[in-house]
This record gives C-alpha cells, sequence and structure tokens, in this order.
C-alpha cells in the first residue's frame, strides 16, 4: 500500500519564491481571490489536495458549486446511525483517508463484526424464495454445478477471481492487459454462461455498468485484485461516526484560506503568468496554478481556454457514471420477526438490492434499510420523481413482504445521476476506453491538472480521491 506523503516534507525548496497574484491579467480586473493554487471542488479529493498544498505555505482557495461540503459524500445525518448516501465503508487498507481521520480527532465505528448477519432472501418473479429451495427453483439460471449459489454479485465475483489472468494488482495498467479491456458479456459467455444466466446473475443489481455489454471486464479483474489486498492489510470495515460526510467537512474547518460554496465554476482560462477562474455567480478567482478535483460529468459544462487535448476532451464527453439511486426505508416495528425472513432481500424488482443498516456502534440493532437500486433500474426510479419512487420502493417492498404492509416509510432519497453536481456515483470504463483515457488525466496542462477518484491508479472508493490528490499536489508544489 502507497504510504501517505508527509506533508513537511514534500518539495519544500519549491515554494522559496513569494506568493504573488497572477501578473497577467489586466489592473481593470477586480480578483474576488487571489491565490497560489485554486482547487475546484470540496469533496475528498479536492480538500485532500488543497490540505496538502497549504501545509507547505502555498496559499489555496477551494471552490464548491454545492452549499454543502463532501462531494459525493453525504451523510443522511437526520437518521439513526447517519446512514450513507455515497461512500459507506472506510477500509483496512484506507491509509490516507485512516490517517486523516486520526489527525481531525474523528472517531471511527467499527461494522466488520456485524458484517454477515444479515442473510439476505432471494426475491424473483414476485415471491421470496427460501433458500433451501433455491438450488431446485425453476428460476434458477445459475451454471451447472453452482446451482446453490447467492446469485447476482457475490457468485460474479467468486468467478472472476478463479478466472483472472492478473498476477498482481499493479498488472491491470500493463500495455500487455489492454487485450484484456473487454466486455463482461464476453468474458462470461466464454465460461459458458448463456444469455439468459448473464442476464439473471450480472445484470439483475448490477455492480458496474449498465448492462454485460458495456462493462469492462477488466475493472473487475483489478477490482477483485484490490479487494483481496484490502482482506490483506485487514478487516476494517469502518465509518465516521455521525456519518463519513463529517470526513471532509473536518478537513475544510482546519484548511487555511478561502473554502467557498455556491460557486460552480464555468471557465478556467490561463495565460503564461496565471490563471483565471469564472464562476457562475460573475466572480474571478486569480491564481499561479489550478487543480481541478471535479467528477466526469460536471467537467462537460466547463469552457477551458486554452482547450484540452483531444484525447482527454474526448473521455470527458463520453466516459459514463455509474446510476445509484438510494432509498433508506425506516420500519415503524421489526416485520420481520413476525414473517420470520430476513430483511434483506436481493429483487429483480425497482427495489434492487436491500440491506440490513446497523448503523450503531455498540450494537446489533437494525437502524434501517436500504433499497440500492443500479444502472438501469436506478434509471427507472429518477425517471418517476422522487416522490413517486419513493411510494413505488415501498409498494414492491410490501407486495414481496406483506408482513411490512403499513410499518415501512421511505425516509430518505439520493439519485447519484440525477445530482448536477456529480452526474453520477464513480466512473466507469467502458470495454477499451481503460488505456486510452486513464493516462491522459495524470498529465499536466499547462497551470492545470486533474485529480479525483477516476485518475487514480492503484485503488477505488474513498483511497482513490485521496491518492490522486497527492499526485496533483506535488505535481502542483512543482510548478510553484
Amino acid at each position: 500500500m502507497p504510504r501517505p506523503i508527509s506533508r513537511r516534507r514534500v518539495l519544500q525548496a519549491a515554494l522559496a519564491g513569494s506568493v504573488l497574484p497572477a501578473a497577467g491579467w489586466s489592473n481593470a480586473v477586480r480578483a474576488s481571490t487571489t491565490a497560489d493554487v485554486i482547487v475546484i471542488g470540496a469533496g475528498l479529493s479536492g480538500l485532500h489536495a488543497a490540505s496538502l498544498l497549504a501545509s507547505e505555505g502555498a496559499r489555496v482557495t477551494v471552490l464548491e458549486a454545492q452549499r454543502r461540503l463532501g462531494g459525493r459524500l453525504e451523510s443522511f445525518s437526520d437518521l439513526p446511525g447517519a446512514p450513507e448516501a455515497g461512500g459507506d465503508s472506510i477500509l483496512g487498507g484506507y491509509g490516507r483517508v485512516l490517517s486523516a481521520a486520526r489527525e481531525l480527532g474523528l472517531e471511527l465505528i467499527d461494522h466488520a463484526p456485524r458484517r454477515g448477519l444479515s442473510k439476505p432472501e432471494i426475491a424473483l418473479g414476485g415471491k421470496v424464495i427460501p433458500r433451501d429451495r433455491w438450488p431446485e427453483d425453476p428460476q434458477n439460471l445459475l451454471p451447472e454445478g453452482s446451482k446453490g449459489e447467492f446469485p447476482g454479485r457475490k457468485f460474479f465475483e467468486k468467478t472472476v477471481r478463479a478466472n483472472s489472468p492478473l498476477a498482481k494488482l499493479e498488472d491491470w495498467l500493463r500495455p500487455e492487459s489492454r487485450e484484456l479491456d473487454r466486455s463482461v458479456y464476453e468474458f462470461l459467455e466464454g465460461l459458458g454462461w448463456s444469455a439468459a444466466t448473464i442476464a439473471q446473475n450480472y445484470e439483475t443489481n448490477i455492480g458496474r455498468g449498465t448492462s454485460a455489454h458495456d462493462c469492462s471486464i477488466l475493472t473487475w479483474f483489478f477490482r477483485v485484485a484490490w479487494d483481496r489486498r484490502q482482506r490483506q492489510l485487514g478487516t476494517l470495515a469502518a465509518k465516521v461516526k455521525g456519518g463519513n460526510q463529517r470526513l471532509p467537512e473536518a478537513m475544510a474547518a482546519r484548511l487555511p484560506g478561502d473554502v467557498l460554496t455556491g460557486r460552480r465554476v464555468m471557465r478556467i482560462t490561463q495565460s503564461s503568468t496565471g490563471v483565471e477562474v469564472i464562476t457562475d455567480n460573475g466572480e474571478r478567482h486569480l491564481a499561479k496554478e489550478v487543480v481541478s478535483a471535479l467528477p466526469v460529468a460536471p467537467l462537460r459544462w466547463v469552457a477551458f481556454d486554452p482547450v484540452l487535448p483531444p484525447v482527454l476532451s474526448q473521455a470527458i464527453k463520453v466516459l459514463p457514471s455509474m446510476m445509484i439511486t438510494k432509498i433508506i426505508l425506516q420500519p415503524e416495528k421489526n416485520f420481520w420477526e413476525d414473517d420470520g425472513l430476513d430483511p434483506a432481500m436481493w429483487t429483480d424488482t425497482a427495489l434492487g438490492d436491500v440491506r440490513a443498516l446497523r448503523q450503531f456502534g455498540d450494537s446489533t440493532e437494525i437502524t434501517g434499510l436500504v433499497a440500492r437500486a443500479r444502472g438501469f433500474v436506478a434509471q427507472r426510479l429518477d425517471r418517476l420523481g422522487e416522490t413517486a419512487a419513493r411510494e413505488l420502493v415501498v409498494k414492491e417492498y410490501e407486495k414481496l413482504r406483506p408482513a411490512a404492509a403499513g410499518k415501512l416509510k421511505a425516509a430518505a432519497f439520493k439519485s447519484w445521476n440525477m445530482d448536477p453536481y456529480a452526474g453520477g456515483s464513480w466512473t466507469e470504463w467502458r470495454p477499451g476506453q481503460l488505456h486510452s483515457f486513464l493516462p491522459a488525466f495524470s498529465e499536466d496542462y499547462g497551470r492545470l491538472r486533474f485529480c479525483g477518484e477516476h485518475t487514480a491508479v492503484s485503488n477505488r472508493g474513498m483511497e482513490a480521491a485521496m491518492e490522486a490528490a497527492e499526485r496533483a499536489a506535488v505535481a502542483t508544489l512543482l510548478k510553484l
């Protein structure tokens, strides 16, 4: 695992010169702020980059389009246990995230001991199928010899692990791995899976992409190798007490300089001596360098002068983001004690994959349920609108579990696809895109560089955001 860089040893000599506003702009331009570096985006990646830069003496301005901090970390703080709309777990290999939480004095709650307490029910074709009858059920489309497996992602990932050609995690970006960058469908078809088996066991409650055709199996080879490394580094599955959003909020509170919310960046203009960033409220922010931590989708609405190189411009325009919609369900009573079934369910309905939440640190009490819809299922809910989507999810759950009738309410809703500041959850990679586009995000473009999970090469999730921030911060310090 890469070690976090020291905040005091990173290229201090690069900052020996005085800090001045960008000199290339007319004196008639009144800047709202002047700084050494403008960081765009107050999510985990942007704030980590800003913190590293500030720790080395750079003056930093952070611009955030939303009125809240955290980016794709968002917690439902008003619900029991503060369930997560975004990133759920801080894993044992999240060295950078754990280091930041410790430095900021944040308490972590380890949920790993409560993993596995739920045994989700299988619900297909409008009915719950008892686990002991699943192997013989006519709806079971698992391959022969595997009928006793739980369907969906767990079995799919087991299949990927057994057939991954990657010797180690880092191999996924080697030139020879380019030939592995094909679709999940091709991979599973090559193993003898039928189209019906692929549809049920990959595309029902899909893990990545919207279908087996538009997701790269190479990303899954990386995923299972990364998961294996996380397990080797520890069993931790933690969250910040009060919600993971407390982490970026604490980072911002400690950061010297301006953290300005409600500023959507519209234009980034570079000159030979500086950078001008214009926001939608007409403000002009000047600096020597700029770091963008925006997700891919919001980057499409930023004008760049000079324009970005063709390969990066194409990547920004065509890279999809994962569609995820979460609805938190709060039970008024423990109805599962009445029907004797687990409240968690794996379904082929608008509910998607329902999980039981145990968010209190000192109890195994179920604090709520989360219905997680992904891909086209999420898109279906989004097109209904929030009110109708909430109603449908409750209705579908009650239809499968009559004991829940009148005992559930949809307490919170989050569509990442419909969030204009995110445009989806994490960045997806379609077959053939990874080796063409990922390296482009790591380059310097004059005074501009990018960070965020979509630019990381060794990690996923929150740790990927932090990894990418370190690369961008070091590259920026070299320029100051």
